[in-house]
């Protein structure tokens, strides 16, 4: 059988033999908004979380393995990130994914490991985004000009579709005017204010996304107003971090997992070492959020939502996928 990039389900893996969803057939047949749903669905209930490997690969580099099972399936996420990408003109992260049945455990399909993590983690970040931040929010402020950046645009405009004012910060001003400037990034906000801003321009908005992969904060304390949520995905090891302990301590902090934002969330790991904040200041986690558990308890406050990324989110979507596809 013939087999190509762009094909869908009745298509083989050239290795495997496997069906393969690449990412134009991932989004073809799950859109942002349906994968916020699947998320929120199958949140409520995430089953046993197993850890991830990371295997170092050099300054900035990992190679790391995803495992998860869950009533919706077995499946791993092979990663690799590597910094120098950038110069060669490549994405940052490379990513392949396994599915198998849960009953059997005969592997199923193969998946774009990389348009899973693009899909699935700003759907995420905008379900918390829905159940924290208040429902008048109207300006976006987004932190990074990578894919990532892009996916929380289009997910954060799915659970808050009045924002009208977009203020992007990049790593430079040439890297914000670009972002900006890009036809899919306009024709995604539509008539809605789209800019580049400093990054005291996008910390003043009413939600705040960090999608960098900084080794330093990038979001300042100072521009954070009253009422903001904060959603950060980029830090996932003690070696990048988006926000500084002084947020933290001004903001109700909320998790994807406590055992994983324990264990991979730089944002958080660094500054619990140095004492200056304690993970038992968390309120709850993404789980206690979809069940209403937990959640904003006033306009003022500061809200902030820190993700490591679950691999039981890939599971999640990848069954939503095969099941469709």
């Amino acid at each position: 059988m013939r087999w190509a990039w762009g094909s869908c389900s009745d298509e083989e893996h050239p290795v495997t033999g496997l069906p393969h969803f690449d990412a134009e057939a991932i989004r073809s047949v799950v859109d942002m908004g349906s994968c916020i749903e699947a998320l929120r669905a199958g949140s409520r209930e995430l089953g046993d979380l197993h850890p991830r490997a990371h295997v170092p690969l050099g300054p900035g580099d990992d190679f790391l393995m995803m495992p998860a099972v869950s009533p919706a399936g077995i499946g791993v996420k092979i990663v690799n990130v590597v910094s120098g990408n950038r110069d060669r003109g490549l994405p940052l992260i490379h990513g392949f994914y396994l599915y198998c049945d849960r009953e059997t455990g005969v592997p199923t399909a193969t998946l774009d490991g990389s348009a899973l993590t693009t899909l699935r983690t700003p759907a995420a970040s905008a379900l918390a985004a829905d159940l924290l931040a208040r429902p008048d929010a109207m300006t976006l402020g987004i932190f990074g000009t990578g894919v990532q950046a892009r996916g929380h645009i289009e997910a954060m405009l799915v659970v808050r579709p009045g924002i009208d004012r977009i203020v992007v910060s990049g790593r430079t001003a040439d890297s914000a005017d670009r972002f900006v400037a890009d036809a899919r990034i306009q024709d995604l906000v539509g008539d809605r204010a789209l800019m580049a801003g400093t990054p005291e321009e996008a910390a003043g908005c009413a939600v705040v996304c960090g999608c960098t992969s900084s080794p330093e904060p990038v979001v300042p304390t100072d521009a954070v107003h009253p009422g903001t949520h904060v959603g950060l995905v980029g830090s996932y090891s003690m070696a990048r971090r988006e926000v500084d302990s002084a947020l933290l301590a001004r903001s109700s902090v909320f998790v994807d997992d406590r055992h994983a934002a324990a264990h991979e969330a730089g944002d958080l790991m660094v500054p619990a070492q140095a004492g200056t904040w304690s993970f038992d200041a968390v309120v709850g986690d993404l789980a206690e959020l979809c069940l209403g558990a937990v959640g904003r308890t006033s306009d003022d406050e500061i809200t902030l939502f820190k993700s490591v990324g679950l691999a039981v989110w890939d599971l999640i979507v990848a069954a939503a996928v095969v099941r469709a596809g």
